[in-house]
C-alpha cells in the first residue's frame, strides 16, 4: 500500500526560472489547479507555460505532477527527464520520477532515481521507504531490510515513516523465514499506528 504525500511531489519553489509574465501566470494558475486538484486544466495552464518559455523548469515539473495524479505516469516521466536535463542535480525530480517508475513496475530503474534522490540530502529520508519496497520486489530481501533499518534507527521523530518501515521489515523478515523476528515488527508497526499490522499479525503470527 502506497502512501504518498502530496508536498512530496508538488514543486513549489519561492521563485521561478522564468522572466515571461506571461508565462509566470499561466504557471502560477496551473499550480493552484494542482493544489485543488483539478490536474488536466493545470496540464493546459503549464503547457501554456511551457510554450512561452521552453526552458521553464519548474512548469515542466509540475506538469509531470499533474500527469502522474492522472496516472500518466509514462507523460509525467517525460517531463522529468527533461526537468532534469535543465537541472541534473534536482534531487526532488529524480524522487518524482522514481515514484512513477515504480508505478510502472521499472523497479530497478525506481532505485536508481531514489538512489539519486537520497544523494539531495538526509531531508530526503522518505526514499529509504519506498526505495526498500522495490527491492523487496526485486528479491533483494537483504537490500530492503538495510533500507528499512535506516528508516527505523535515524528516522525517530517520524513516526508514520518508521511504522512503515517496521511494518514492510516484517513481512520481509517473515518471508525469508525469520517469523518471531518478522512478528515483533509488525507489533511495533501496529503500536505506532498502522492498524494493517494487526490485520497481518492474524494471519501470519497465530
Amino acid at each position: 500500500m502506497l502512501f504518498i504525500i502530496f508536498s512530496l511531489l508538488i514543486c513549489l519553489t519561492g521563485k521561478t526560472q522564468t522572466n515571461d509574465k506571461k508565462a509566470l501566470r499561466y504557471y502560477h494558475e496551473g499550480v493552484d489547479k494542482i493544489i485543488r486538484k483539478n490536474y488536466k486544466d493545470a496540464i493546459v495552464d503549464l503547457s501554456w507555460a511551457i510554450m512561452r518559455d521552453s526552458g521553464f523548469l519548474e512548469a515542466y515539473e509540475n506538469r509531470g505532477v499533474a500527469k502522474y495524479y492522472l496516472k500518466d505516469y509514462r507523460g509525467a516521466i517525460e517531463d522529468f527527464n527533461t526537468a532534469l536535463k535543465i537541472n541534473p542535480v534536482d534531487y526532488n525530480t529524480y524522487g518524482r520520477r522514481g515514484w512513477a517508475k515504480y508505478h510502472l513496475h521499472d523497479c530497478r530503474g525506481a532505485i536508481a532515481d531514489f538512489t539519486r534522490a537520497l544523494e539531495g540530502g538526509w531531508e530526503n529520508f522518505k526514499y529509504f521507504n519506498i526505495r526498500g519496497k522495490a527491492k523487496y520486489y526485486l528479491n533483494d530481501y537483504q537490500g530492503a531490510i538495510a533500507d528499512f533499518n535506516k528508516v527505523i534507527k535515524l528516522c525517530t521523530g517520524e513516526r508514520n515513516e518508521r511504522s512503515l518501515a517496521l511494518y514492510w521489515r516484517g513481512m520481509v523478515k517473515i518471508e525469508i523465514g525469520q517469523k518471531e523476528d518478522g512478528c515483533n515488527d509488525l507489533k511495533r508497526a501496529g503500536k505506532l499506528g498502522y492498524a494493517m499490522a494487526y490485520e497481518l499479525m492474524d494471519i501470519y503470527c497465530q
